[in-house]
This record gives structure tokens, sequence and C-alpha cells, in this order.
């Protein structure tokens, strides 16, 4: 409901409306010499009156009255999500205030007074007219998630700049007292209000989805293009979970290179935020985590991305040769390295080339990243168990060294 009601109030703000003219203004009487220092031409006196004032308090100013009122609804509604709404909130009411005071200041002034009055208010209220759409649209970008959104976002800021650059022709032409080539730019500026508008209430569904824990630890819905991505191959149509009960989340890691890379992975939403709080806690660590690609870059296949020592979460399918469903299948599950920290049974291991890592004592084991192996009470142990998880190498049975799963799905297998 903000947005529709920000995308009216913007519509009204944006476009000229030219409904019949209402009540006559006082007749204009000119002043004599000079007024506070000014020397008022006539020619200034005849363009004032005729280009910006007029002879009547045109109802234009309602849709302008209207529009901030609205806007300031709607951004009220959305502060819960950014209190930098709150300069868009100012800046609407600010906006509204001049508007009126341009068009009713004749009532009130006149001669000299009502010239100098009407020649600083036209241009302070348009200034503050784009600054606060400016306000008003960029703070919506920005809980709109810019990555999931991009595309709407980006064809919203274009058309709204291209409105800016006919208004300001406009403006300019008024200023001129040139009309002829007005209607022309009036012509744009309409037609993409209503683009820029068209994009600014798509971006409905993703506002209040954007969550930041800090710069480079964020997660919002799945991106159109993470969901072409999925579809058919990490994700299939299903009664247990829908790609819309998932969140796309992007951390920082150290790799094993010692550089700061950035990693991608799927979770459930109910666990987005303890999941950056977990990576955010073992960047800052710089607990090294060779790479985290989404299984779909292996086409789906856990085994390969685990052979690539890939960590990893949402997957939909079973627990390797078994028909149960894994709670990676549901986002609820994280793998961290897991060539290093391989699934072990009493049938086999997984992956099939972390043979070197089953021996699981630093002091015996003859890998190259043995340093890097999970035990209890290590780095990774301790962060993701103070996030809400618990650890697959302690299942009494098989040992799942590389995993993690939220304790309220935790199971012993």
């Amino acid at each position: 409901m903000a947005i529709f009601l920000i995308a009216i109030g913007l519509l009204f703000t944006g476009i000229d409306f030219y409904p019949a003219t209402g009540i006559a203004y006082p007749a204009y009487i000119k002043p004599q010499g000079e007024f506070h220092g000014i020397d008022i031409k006539e020619g200034i006196q005849t363009y004032v009156n005729e280009n910006i004032l007029g002879d009547t308090l045109r109802l234009d100013i309602l849709p302008d009255v209207i529009g901030c009122l609205l806007i300031v609804i709607g951004v009220f509604l959305l502060m819960k999500h950014n209190k930098r709404y709150i300069s868009s909130l100012f800046l609407a009411v600010v906006t509204g205030v001049l508007s009126v005071a341009l068009r009713v200041a004749p009532f009130y002034l006149n001669g000299g007074e009502r010239i100098v009055s009407t020649l600083l208010l036209f241009p302070l209220s348009f200034a503050f007219k784009i600054w606060m759409e400016y306000r008003v649209l960029y703070t919506t970008v920005g809980i709109s998630d810019n990555m999931a959104n991009y595309g709407t976002n980006r064809r919203m800021q274009f058309c709204w700049w291209v409105t800016v650059f006919a208004r300001v022709f406009i403006f300019c032409l008024t200023f001129v007292g040139i009309s002829s080539v007005r209607h022309g730019y009036e012509a744009v500026t309409v037609l993409f209000t209503l683009l820029y508008l068209y994009q600014l209430i798509q971006t409905r569904k993703y506002v209040g989805v954007y969550k930041a824990y800090r710069e480079g630890f964020n997660s919002a819905v799945i991106p159109d293009y993470i969901r072409e991505k999925m579809e058919g191959v990490t994700f299939h149509e299903n009664n247990d979970i829908s790609l819309d009960d998932l969140r796309y989340t992007r951390v920082l890691h150290y790799g094993f290179d010692g550089q700061v890379k950035e990693g991608e992975l799927i979770v459930h939403q109910s666990i987005a935020y303890q999941t950056m709080r977990a990576f955010y806690q073992l960047y800052k660590l710089e607990y090294p985590i060779e790479k985290i690609r989404l299984v779909d870059e292996y086409d789906g296949d856990d085994n390969l991305s685990m052979e690539d020592n890939n960590s990893s979460a949402f997957n939909y399918r079973t627990v390797e040769g078994k028909e149960e469903l894994s709670k990676h299948a549901l986002g609820f599950a994280i793998d961290i390295n897991p060539r290093i920290n391989p699934y072990v049974r009493e049938d086999g291991f997984f992956p099939k080339n972390a043979e070197e890592y089953l021996e699981r004592d630093p002091a015996l084991c003859q890998g190259e990243h043995k340093d890097k192996m999970i035990h209890k009470g290590d780095i990774a142990y301790k962060v993701f168990w103070r996030n809400g998880f618990r650890w697959g190498g302690e299942w009494n049975h098989a040992k799942d060294y590389q995993h993690f799963v939220e304790k309220k799905h935790y199971e012993d297998l």
C-alpha cells in the first residue's frame, strides 16, 4: 500500500495538471521606483504575472498538495524499513508548503513584494520537488534490494532522470517566457513519469525483504536470474519448500590463499540472519574457507561440489545413498570445506577424493590442509554453535564433519 501511495503522490507532483482556473488574484499594483534596493523593471513585472502566476489561483496547486500528502503517508509507513525516510518526510512537507506559498502569496502580497516573493518561491519550490523525489526513489531502491531488483531499479532511475531533464527545460522555458516548444517536453515528462512509476510499483514485492548484517553480508529474495539458474537443477517443484521460502545470501570470507573473496549461498529465510552473522564472525577471525558457491555451478551435483571443496547450503536432494530428504533440501544446513571435512558412514565416505582426511588427528593426518579440519571446540564449531547450529561431527553413528544444521532441525544420523 505504501508504494502505491507514493507512486500516486509522485504522479501528482511530477506532472502538471491544468484544471479550470480558480479564484482571481487581487488586481496587480505596479511598484513605483526601487523595492528594497531592487529596480523592478516593467518587463520583469509583466513576465512574472503572465508566465508564472497568471491572473487566478490555478487549481494545479491541489494535485501538488495532495501528492505531497500521499508521499508523506507512504513514507511514514516505510520508515520501519529505513530511518533515512525521515529526510524524505521533511522534504515532502517543505515541498507542499512552498507549493502553497507560491500560489497563495499573491493574495497577501502586491506590487514589488509579489514579484520578489514569486521569483524566490518559484525556483525554490521546483528544486525541493526534485530533491524530494530523488530522496524518496533512492531510499526505496535501498530497501528493495539493489541486487534482486537490479533491473527494475535501474529502469526506474533512468526514466526518472529523463523526466528531470525535461522538467528543467520546461522550467527554463517558463523563466524566459518561451512556450512554443514546451508541449514536446511536457509529453516526454508524462511518458517517462508513467514509465518510472510503473517500475516503482514493481519494487513493492522486494520492499522489506532485503536484510544487511554488515557491509558485504546481506540477504534478499532470490533474484530472477538466480531463480532461472536453480529451476530444474537445485530446485524442483515440490510440496516441501518454495523459492519464496529461501533467501539469497551474500558473504565475505578468507580463501586458502589468504585473500578476501565473495561468497553466495541459498538458505531458508528463517536462518538468513544467523547465517550472515556466523559468516561475519568467521570473516573477522580470518577463518579460511576455500570457496562458497551455489551448487548450481556444479549442475546441482553435490558430489562434484564437495570434491571441489565448495562450501554450500541449499540443494533440493535426498541424503546421499538414501531416500530421506536432506536438511539441505529445506535450506537449514550448511557444509564447510567438505573435501577436508568428509561425510563418513559405515558404507563409505563422501566425497571420494577426501580419503587423506579420514584421519582426523592433525598429528597423523597427511592432508595438505589438515590445519583447516573442523574439530569440536575449534573456531568454526564455536561460531556456528553460538549462532544456533549443531555439528554433524557429533552424530553417534555416521560422522558428517562438514555439516552444520540449524538446531531445531538437528537429527542424529
